[in-house]
This record gives structure tokens, C-alpha cells and sequence, in this order.
């Protein structure tokens, strides 16, 4: 793991290089991240909370489940997985303090609290709790009797497109054209509503490839409608420069369905994300009960043996961690110099 570890900060100190335009503001300039302090002073802890996630059947939603599961048992604070189609959908409800909560990749992260790429508007509260899980890994599936080989074969062919309200499986999915030389032209778009949807066509037939994550429910459900595979991405400097400029790196997917032997795949941070709006004894308290019980959250999906003590306070963060979690990684001995100086470097 530890090469993938590296070749992801590689990626990351790319990215910072190549930042895409459409991250960029009005002026060319990368826009100002909002690092103020939380809003909400108090010191109790809510009787609820919910965690914003994907559909069912989705990574984002197994991870959810297994937290709330764990903090529902841990604290006295009841907590509840809230689906959506995607972060586009809940992000406004997070940001007017209707939801603590959410599951999303580092890119969408800094999307979102800037107000870029996919999101008209910043959601200025928006601050990661947990590192998460590295590498979540992510590719194009295709039936398994599909006649594209490689990730190249696509053009001509029919595929997922727009994703409703999980636009950034739309981005990751452009970004992986764009690494393997095919363009939104070379392809028949066929709109598909959310990513589920997208997963189901491929194995009923109304399209040849869809944009998914691995080793996730609904790739086993649509695996056992129609066998699926999934083309390896490739592993070349090009395609690892492509990949690079969005905060992610190409890396070997461990075994899964789909997976047809040594198959390279993009991976990236998945990770938990709160606000301003909740306050730094609720953060702190579900930060140190997670912690505390990692081994009982890697019971609940195969996610979680990625989701490691030393992922949780990653240094490449692209917003601003909760004062709450900092609170408790600093106690746990995690967060040291090297993230006070990417702090100050994000925040300047």
C-alpha cells in the first residue's frame, strides 16, 4: 500500500501544479478557500445526526451505514444515513445546517466549499472530519463479453452520461476519457439519471460502458444480472498526468468483481465531511468513537480495512479540517507539523 500512498502525494503535487481551469476563479487565480471557525459554540451534543451519502449500493452509502451503525451504539447520539442521487443534491443542505454530514471524494470536496467545477454557489462551512478511505477505487465497467478490450475500444460506443445529481462520477468519468485519448464527441451520450442507473443499463443492455466505483453493491447486483469487467486504465505517465491534475493517481485495483487479472484503476480519498454549523464536542466525540472502534466499523464492509487510522488525517487535505477532528487527532498523536503547514499553505 505504502507505493500507492506515494504515488497518490505525487498526484497531489501535480494537481496543485495543473490545476484545472474550471477549478480556477473568474481571474485565473485558484479561488480562496473559507477557513473561518465553527458557528456554532455550544457544547452539546445532539440527540440526532445525519450522514449524507449516495443510493444504496453505493461505496459512499456501505460507509455511511457502518458509521452511523458505530456511533448510534458508541454515544448517545442517534445517527442516520440520509441517500441522495449525489453531493450536488445535498451539499446546499449541509452548507443551511440541515444535515451534519456527508460522504465525498477530496476533488468534490474542494468543488463544493469553493463554489467550482460542479457547484454554482460555495459551500463555505463545509470541513473534512475524517480522511477517510485511500485508495477508493474507481473505473469504466463494460460487460464482461463486450468487445472493448481496452479503455480506447469505447469510440462509437454508448455510454452513461450525466449522472443527475452526482455530477462528479460525470468529471472522474471525462477525466478517464481524457487520460485514454477519447473524446465526449467519439462517444454516443445516453443520460442516465444517477450512477445506479448507469451500473444496471450496462448489464440490461441500453448501454456498453458506465462510470462506477469497485467493489461496491450494486456492481455485484448488476454482475449477477449480466457478468462485467472492468478495462484497465493505462499505466503510463500520460494517463498519470491526466489523472494527477484532478487529485488522483492510477494504482492496481486490489481483487473484485470485475476485476479480470491485473487490472490498473484510478483511485482517490473518500472521505467524511461536516461543517462549521456542527459544533467541535459533536465532531471530537464521533471522531474518537470511530477511532476508537475501527475494528468493529472493519466488520461492516470489505471499505473499511482501507478506512485505517493513519488515513484519517491525511497532509494533502484540499479544505479545511473540523477543529473538532483536529481536536482529537492531535490527542491521538496524528496531526503534527506537516498539517499545520498544509493549514496555513491552503489557507493563506
Amino acid at each position: 500500500m505504502k507505493h500507492v500512498r506515494d504515488g497518490f502525494l505525487m498526484a497531489m503535487a501535480l494537481g496543485v501544479l495543473l490545476l484545472p481551469l474550471w477549478q480556477r476563479g473568474a481571474s485565473g487565480a485558484s479561488p480562496r478557500l473559507d477557513c473561518g471557525p465553527v458557528t456554532d459554540k455550544s457544547n452539546d451534543l445532539p440527540r440526532t445526526v445525519s450522514i449524507a451519502t449516495n443510493p444504496a449500493g453505493t461505496g459512499a452509502h456501505s460507509l455511511a451505514a457502518g458509521l452511523a451503525a458505530v456511533a448510534s451504539k458508541a454515544t448517545p447520539i442517534a445517527a442516520k444515513v440520509q441517500p441522495y442521487n449525489g453531493p450536488n443534491a445535498w451539499i446546499p443542505l449541509l452548507q443551511n445546517g440541515e444535515l451534519e454530514f456527508g460522504i465525498m471524494n477530496i476533488l468534490d470536496s474542494y468543488m463544493a466549499q469553493t463554489g467550482t467545477g460542479n457547484y454554482k454557489k460555495p459551500a463555505a462551512s463545509l470541513r473534512v472530519v475524517s480522511g477517510g478511505v485511500f485508495p477508493f477505487t474507481v473505473g469504466l465497467l463494460v460487460r464482461d463479453k463486450s468487445d472493448i478490450k481496452e479503455l480506447s475500444d469505447m469510440k462509437g460506443k454508448r455510454m452513461a452520461w450525466d449522472y443527475g445529481g452526482h455530477a462528479i462520477n460525470m468529471t472522474w468519468q471525462l477525466a478517464i476519457m481524457e487520460a485514454v485519448g477519447v473524446k465526449p464527441s467519439d462517444v454516443t451520450q445516453v443520460r442516465v439519471s444517477n450512477i445506479n442507473d448507469g451500473i444496471r443499463w450496462v448489464a440490461e443492455g441500453k448501454v456498453d460502458v458506465a462510470m462506477t466505483g469497485i467493489g461496491i453493491g450494486i456492481v455485484e447486483e448488476a454482475n449477477a444480472m449480466e457478468p462485467i469487467r472492468f478495462p484497465s486504465m493505462p499505466n503510463t505517465d500520460s494517463a498519470k498526468a491526466v489523472l494527477g491534475r484532478y487529485g488522483a493517481s492510477i494504482v492496481k485495483s486490489p481483487p473484485a468483481t470485475g476485476i479480470k487479472g491485473d487490472t490498473y484503476v484510478v483511485g482517490y480519498p473518500l472521505q467524511l465531511v461536516g461543517s462549521t454549523k456542527v459544533n467541535e464536542k459533536t465532531v471530537y466525540t464521533l471522531a474518537k468513537v470511530w477511532w476508537d472502534n475501527i475494528g468493529d466499523l472493519q466488520t461492516k464492509h470489505p471499505l473499511f480495512k482501507r478506512w485505517t487510522k493513519e488515513t484519517q488525517a491525511i497532509t494533502n487535505f484540499t479544505v479545511p479540517y473540523h477543529p473538532g477532528a483536529v481536536k482529537f487527532y492531535k490527542e491521538a498523536g496524528i496531526w503534527g507539523g506537516a498539517h499545520e503547514a498544509r493549514l496555513k499553505q491552503i489557507c493563506q
